[in-house]
Protein backbone atom coordinates (compact mmCIF):
# COMPACT_ATOMS: atom_id res chain seq x y z
CA UNK A 1 0.00 0.00 0.00
CA UNK A 2 0.97 3.75 -0.41
CA UNK A 3 -0.25 6.55 0.77
CA UNK A 4 -0.04 9.82 -1.27
CA UNK A 5 -1.02 12.76 0.67
CA UNK A 6 -1.97 15.82 -1.91
CA UNK A 7 -1.86 19.61 -0.33
CA UNK A 8 -4.02 22.11 -2.35
CA UNK A 9 -3.92 25.56 -1.75
CA UNK A 10 -6.52 27.76 -2.53
CA UNK A 11 -5.74 31.50 -2.65
CA UNK A 12 -8.33 34.18 -1.45
CA UNK A 13 -9.17 36.89 -3.82
CA UNK A 14 -8.96 40.32 -2.86
CA UNK A 15 -7.82 39.58 1.22
CA UNK A 16 -4.73 39.57 3.09
CA UNK A 17 -5.41 36.78 5.48
CA UNK A 18 -4.25 33.17 4.37
CA UNK A 19 -6.83 31.16 4.27
CA UNK A 20 -6.74 28.18 6.63
CA UNK A 21 -5.60 25.26 4.92
CA UNK A 22 -7.84 22.21 3.72
CA UNK A 23 -6.18 18.65 3.65
CA UNK A 24 -8.16 15.58 1.51
CA UNK A 25 -6.54 12.87 2.32
CA UNK A 26 -6.90 10.01 -0.76
CA UNK A 27 -5.91 6.68 -0.45
CA UNK A 28 -5.20 4.22 -3.28
CA UNK A 29 -4.79 0.67 -3.39
CA UNK A 30 -2.72 -0.89 -5.40
CA UNK A 31 -2.69 -4.74 -6.07
CA UNK A 32 0.83 -6.24 -6.32
CA UNK A 33 0.00 -9.54 -8.92
CA UNK A 34 1.46 -10.62 -11.72
CA UNK A 35 1.72 -8.85 -14.97
CA UNK A 36 -0.94 -9.83 -16.93
CA UNK A 37 -3.23 -12.21 -14.14
CA UNK A 38 -6.51 -13.01 -14.82
CA UNK A 39 -8.96 -10.90 -12.08
CA UNK A 40 -10.50 -12.75 -10.29
CA UNK A 41 -14.53 -13.32 -10.77
CA UNK A 42 -16.66 -10.81 -7.69
CA UNK A 43 -17.39 -12.63 -4.72
CA UNK A 44 -20.91 -12.53 -4.77
CA UNK A 45 -20.39 -15.35 -7.87
CA UNK A 46 -20.60 -18.43 -7.60
CA UNK A 47 -18.60 -20.48 -9.38
CA UNK A 48 -20.20 -23.22 -11.67
CA UNK A 49 -20.86 -26.10 -10.53
CA UNK A 50 -18.40 -29.05 -11.81
CA UNK A 51 -20.34 -32.44 -13.13
CA UNK A 52 -18.76 -35.53 -12.15
CA UNK A 53 -19.31 -38.12 -14.82
CA UNK A 54 -22.00 -40.86 -14.13
CA UNK A 55 -19.75 -44.05 -12.57
CA UNK A 56 -21.97 -47.22 -13.44
CA UNK A 57 -21.47 -50.20 -10.82
CA UNK A 58 -22.07 -53.59 -11.98
CA UNK A 59 -22.13 -56.12 -9.64
CA UNK A 60 -22.03 -60.14 -10.24
CA UNK A 61 -22.99 -62.50 -8.29
CA UNK A 62 -20.25 -65.93 -8.15
CA UNK A 63 -21.87 -69.01 -9.90
CA UNK A 64 -21.07 -71.97 -7.81
CA UNK A 65 -21.07 -75.45 -9.62
CA UNK A 66 -21.84 -78.55 -8.03
CA UNK A 67 -20.26 -81.93 -8.97
CA UNK A 68 -22.27 -84.67 -8.13
CA UNK A 69 -20.36 -87.60 -8.04
CA UNK A 70 -21.27 -91.21 -7.12
CA UNK A 71 -19.16 -93.02 -4.36
CA UNK A 72 -19.08 -97.10 -4.97
CA UNK A 73 -20.21 -98.77 -2.76
CA UNK A 74 -17.93 -100.31 0.30
CA UNK A 75 -19.14 -104.02 -0.59
CA UNK A 76 -19.47 -104.14 -4.21
CA UNK A 77 -21.03 -107.08 -5.47
CA UNK A 78 -19.36 -110.21 -8.32
CA UNK A 79 -17.57 -112.51 -8.70
CA UNK A 80 -14.06 -113.24 -10.30
CA UNK A 81 -10.76 -115.05 -9.89
CA UNK A 82 -7.63 -114.92 -8.39
CA UNK A 83 -4.40 -116.45 -9.13
CA UNK A 84 -1.37 -116.67 -6.60
CA UNK A 85 2.19 -117.13 -7.93
CA UNK A 86 5.01 -118.88 -6.16
CA UNK A 87 8.25 -118.19 -8.19
CA UNK A 88 12.02 -117.44 -7.71
CA UNK A 89 13.81 -113.78 -8.84
CA UNK A 90 14.20 -115.15 -12.20
CA UNK A 91 11.03 -116.34 -12.87
CA UNK A 92 11.36 -120.32 -11.93
CA UNK A 93 8.53 -121.86 -10.02
CA UNK A 94 8.44 -122.72 -6.61
CA UNK A 95 5.74 -125.45 -6.54
CA UNK A 96 3.77 -126.90 -3.64
CA UNK A 97 3.62 -123.58 -1.55
CA UNK A 98 0.82 -123.07 0.85
CA UNK A 99 -1.15 -119.93 0.20
CA UNK A 100 -4.05 -118.01 2.11
CA UNK A 101 -6.19 -115.23 0.70
CA UNK A 102 -8.96 -113.58 2.83
CA UNK A 103 -11.17 -110.99 2.41
CA UNK A 104 -11.65 -107.55 4.31
CA UNK A 105 -14.43 -105.58 4.16
CA UNK A 106 -16.06 -102.22 4.58
CA UNK A 107 -13.41 -101.82 1.58
CA UNK A 108 -13.00 -100.15 -1.86
CA UNK A 109 -11.26 -102.43 -4.59
CA UNK A 110 -10.97 -99.65 -6.92
CA UNK A 111 -9.00 -97.39 -4.78
CA UNK A 112 -6.12 -100.00 -4.18
CA UNK A 113 -6.12 -99.03 -0.73
CA UNK A 114 -6.91 -101.63 2.14
CA UNK A 115 -6.24 -99.42 5.78
CA UNK A 116 -5.09 -101.76 8.64
CA UNK A 117 -7.67 -103.05 10.95
CA UNK A 118 -10.55 -103.75 8.45
CA UNK A 119 -12.20 -106.75 9.59
CA UNK A 120 -11.24 -110.23 7.93
CA UNK A 121 -14.70 -111.55 6.49
CA UNK A 122 -13.75 -115.04 5.16
CA UNK A 123 -10.33 -116.90 3.77
CA UNK A 124 -9.25 -119.59 1.44
CA UNK A 125 -6.40 -121.69 1.61
CA UNK A 126 -4.76 -123.73 -1.29
CA UNK A 127 -0.90 -125.20 -2.20
CA UNK A 128 0.69 -124.21 -5.46
CA UNK A 129 0.67 -126.49 -8.32
CA UNK A 130 4.35 -128.25 -10.03
CA UNK A 131 4.09 -124.80 -11.78
CA UNK A 132 3.89 -122.67 -8.66
CA UNK A 133 0.29 -121.87 -9.34
CA UNK A 134 -3.39 -121.72 -6.75
CA UNK A 135 -6.52 -120.46 -8.37
CA UNK A 136 -9.19 -119.09 -6.23
CA UNK A 137 -12.92 -118.34 -7.46
CA UNK A 138 -13.57 -115.23 -4.92
CA UNK A 139 -15.74 -112.32 -4.34
CA UNK A 140 -14.98 -108.67 -6.27
CA UNK A 141 -13.14 -106.75 -2.98
CA UNK A 142 -10.32 -106.37 -1.19
CA UNK A 143 -7.35 -108.99 -0.12
CA UNK A 144 -4.55 -109.98 2.14
CA UNK A 145 -1.96 -112.42 0.86
CA UNK A 146 -0.12 -114.99 3.18
CA UNK A 147 2.09 -118.60 2.14
CA UNK A 148 3.82 -120.56 4.52
CA UNK A 149 7.26 -120.97 3.12
CA UNK A 150 8.24 -124.76 2.68
CA UNK A 151 11.19 -125.70 4.82
CA UNK A 152 14.67 -125.14 2.87
CA UNK A 153 13.14 -122.53 0.69
CA UNK A 154 14.31 -118.26 0.96
CA UNK A 155 11.50 -116.34 0.51
CA UNK A 156 12.00 -113.17 -0.65
CA UNK A 157 10.91 -110.35 2.47
CA UNK A 158 8.68 -108.46 0.89
CA UNK A 159 6.23 -107.23 3.90
CA UNK A 160 2.46 -107.45 3.73
CA UNK A 161 0.94 -108.70 0.22
CA UNK A 162 -3.03 -106.87 -0.94
CA UNK A 163 -4.27 -107.64 -3.81
CA UNK A 164 -7.76 -106.15 -5.19
CA UNK A 165 -10.26 -107.65 -7.51
CA UNK A 166 -12.28 -104.96 -8.66
CA UNK A 167 -15.19 -105.56 -10.97
CA UNK A 168 -16.90 -108.75 -11.48
CA UNK A 169 -15.45 -111.42 -13.97
CA UNK A 170 -12.10 -110.14 -13.88
CA UNK A 171 -8.48 -111.98 -13.28
CA UNK A 172 -5.71 -110.58 -10.92
CA UNK A 173 -2.67 -112.31 -10.01
CA UNK A 174 -0.90 -111.75 -7.05
CA UNK A 175 2.77 -113.41 -6.35
CA UNK A 176 5.18 -114.74 -3.52
CA UNK A 177 9.06 -114.53 -4.68
CA UNK A 178 12.29 -116.75 -3.80
CA UNK A 179 15.46 -116.01 -3.88
CA UNK A 180 17.92 -117.43 -6.31
CA UNK A 181 19.57 -119.93 -6.92
CA UNK A 182 16.19 -121.82 -6.68
CA UNK A 183 16.06 -125.35 -7.74
CA UNK A 184 13.89 -126.70 -10.47
CA UNK A 185 10.65 -127.60 -9.91
CA UNK A 186 11.29 -131.01 -10.66
CA UNK A 187 13.46 -131.56 -8.20
CA UNK A 188 12.80 -128.79 -5.09
CA UNK A 189 12.95 -130.38 -1.72
CA UNK A 190 9.12 -129.49 -1.17
CA UNK A 191 8.29 -131.10 -4.11
CA UNK A 192 9.67 -134.63 -3.12
CA UNK A 193 8.37 -133.93 0.07
CA UNK A 194 4.97 -133.48 -1.02
CA UNK A 195 5.00 -136.36 -3.35
CA UNK A 196 6.40 -138.76 -0.55
CA UNK A 197 4.07 -137.91 1.90
CA UNK A 198 6.42 -138.64 5.09
CA UNK A 199 5.13 -138.24 8.55
CA UNK A 200 4.15 -135.07 9.88
CA UNK A 201 7.52 -134.93 12.20
CA UNK A 202 9.82 -135.01 9.05
CA UNK A 203 7.46 -132.29 7.49
CA UNK A 204 8.55 -129.78 9.52
CA UNK A 205 11.59 -130.56 9.44
CA UNK A 206 14.49 -128.86 6.69
CA UNK A 207 14.90 -131.03 3.68
CA UNK A 208 17.89 -130.42 1.52
CA UNK A 209 18.19 -132.26 -1.84
CA UNK A 210 22.11 -132.77 -1.86
CA UNK A 211 22.41 -134.18 -5.40
CA UNK A 212 20.02 -133.72 -8.42
CA UNK A 213 19.71 -136.22 -11.65
CA UNK A 214 17.31 -135.99 -14.05
CA UNK A 215 14.35 -137.87 -12.30
CA UNK A 216 16.89 -139.25 -9.18
CA UNK A 217 17.69 -137.05 -6.19
CA UNK A 218 19.71 -137.21 -3.03
CA UNK A 219 17.67 -135.67 -0.01
CA UNK A 220 18.53 -135.60 3.61
CA UNK A 221 16.39 -134.01 6.89
CA UNK A 222 17.72 -132.04 9.45
CA UNK A 223 16.71 -134.65 12.02
CA UNK A 224 18.83 -136.99 14.52
CA UNK A 225 19.73 -140.48 12.60
CA UNK A 226 20.40 -141.17 9.31
CA UNK A 227 17.32 -139.53 7.02
CA UNK A 228 19.17 -139.50 4.01
CA UNK A 229 17.55 -141.48 0.73
CA UNK A 230 17.87 -142.04 -2.92
CA UNK A 231 14.55 -140.92 -4.59
CA UNK A 232 13.11 -141.36 -7.82
CA UNK A 233 10.47 -140.64 -10.19
CA UNK A 234 9.52 -140.82 -13.61
CA UNK A 235 7.33 -137.95 -16.37
CA UNK A 236 3.92 -139.46 -15.10
CA UNK A 237 4.61 -140.93 -11.87
CA UNK A 238 5.48 -138.53 -8.33
CA UNK A 239 8.68 -139.33 -6.59
CA UNK A 240 8.93 -142.41 -4.52
CA UNK A 241 12.01 -143.77 -2.21
CA UNK A 242 14.24 -146.19 -4.07
CA UNK A 243 16.83 -146.87 -0.86
CA UNK A 244 17.45 -145.27 2.26
CA UNK A 245 20.61 -144.96 4.48
CA UNK A 246 21.74 -147.28 5.02
CA UNK A 247 21.84 -149.70 2.40
CA UNK A 248 23.08 -152.22 0.88
CA UNK A 249 22.19 -152.43 -3.02
CA UNK A 250 24.76 -153.30 -5.11
CA UNK A 251 25.97 -150.76 -7.71
CA UNK A 252 25.41 -153.25 -10.72
CA UNK A 253 22.00 -153.46 -9.20
CA UNK A 254 21.55 -149.89 -9.15
CA UNK A 255 23.03 -149.13 -12.56
CA UNK A 256 20.65 -151.91 -13.92
CA UNK A 257 17.41 -150.04 -12.34
CA UNK A 258 18.56 -146.63 -13.97
CA UNK A 259 20.15 -144.83 -11.22
CA UNK A 260 22.58 -142.05 -13.04
CA UNK A 261 26.39 -142.60 -12.84
CA UNK A 262 26.82 -139.69 -10.85
CA UNK A 263 25.13 -141.51 -7.85
CA UNK A 264 27.74 -144.36 -7.73
CA UNK A 265 29.19 -143.20 -4.90
CA UNK A 266 26.11 -143.81 -2.88
CA UNK A 267 26.35 -147.93 -3.60
CA UNK A 268 28.78 -150.55 -2.86
CA UNK A 269 31.03 -152.07 -5.35
CA UNK A 270 29.77 -155.44 -5.57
Amino acid sequence: MVLIGATVVAAACGSDESPPVRVESVTVTTSAGTPGATTNPPADTAPPAQTRPATTVTTTKPVTTVKETTKPPANPTGQGTVIIRTQSLSGVAIPYVPVTISLHRPCDPTGNDLPEGTPEIQSWSATTDLDGRASFSAPVGCYRLRMTAPPGTNPVPEGMHTLFLPADGQTVTGQFRFQDPAPGPICASQTIVHDLNVDAWMRDATPTVTNCDGYWAVIVWDVPGDSQRIVSRTPSTPWQTYVGFPHDVCWTKARADGVPDSFESYFTKC
